[in-house]
């Protein structure tokens, strides 16, 4: 099976670190990020917001550690005989940073394999390269992934609460994305 799969927020535990980065660049003390539009969170501008991200990306991008479970999912899904394609909303100037991220924490990836949409959605990409089951954590590309017909499995966080529509499953972990995904494939 082709499985698409996130980055941030999946195989990266990304925001808890940004959390504490954003809290002292703007100088709050939130405890948690309940809405995946982090600017309305920390009541700045959108623009305020972009260009912290900016000009924090590459140590933004490189200090997460890898979220539980996900280099032991990955490393499981391959030996399986799936074939992974990271699909990330980071843009493609951060494919550096982003490989060198996964060198760093062991995490397998082919080059080719490491897709960037930037602030396009991944849909396309979901579609031209056939993905038949997707790993996501941000509800608004879950929905519209999993209407295009493909399964989604939603790592539950913080800022992705929603009501969940036919199509997307909620995870707690990725064990229980390996059982979602093998029950599917068993369907199949």
């Amino acid at each position: 099976m082709r499985i698409g799969v996130d980055i941030d927020g999946v195989v990266s535990d990304s925001y808890p670190f940004w959390l504490k980065e954003l809290n002292q660049h703007f100088g709050k003390n939130l405890t948690v990020i309940d809405d995946y539009e982090m600017h309305l969170a920390f009541e700045v501008s959108r623009e305020a917001m972009n260009d912290f991200f900016v000009c924090n990306a590459e140590h933004l991008l490189i200090t997460p550690k890898p979220i539980p479970g996900a280099k032991e999912g990955i490393e499981a899904l391959l030996r399986d005989g799936h074939e992974v394609i990271y699909i990330t909303a980071r843009t493609p100037e951060e494919r550096d940073v982003t490989v060198r991220w996964f060198k760093q924490c062991g995490i397998p990836h082919k080059h080719e394999h490491v897709l960037f949409s930037g602030f396009n959605g991944k849909l396309e990409l979901v579609k031209h390269w056939e993905i038949e089951a997707f790993i996501e954590d941000y509800q608004v590309n879950a929905r519209l992934i999993a209407e295009s017909g493909v399964p989604v499995f939603l790592l539950n966080a913080s800022y992705n609460q929603e009501e969940l529509p036919p199509g997307i499953t909620r995870c707690h972990s990725w064990d229980e994305i390996l059982e979602g995904l093998q029950a599917l494939e068993s369907k199949g």
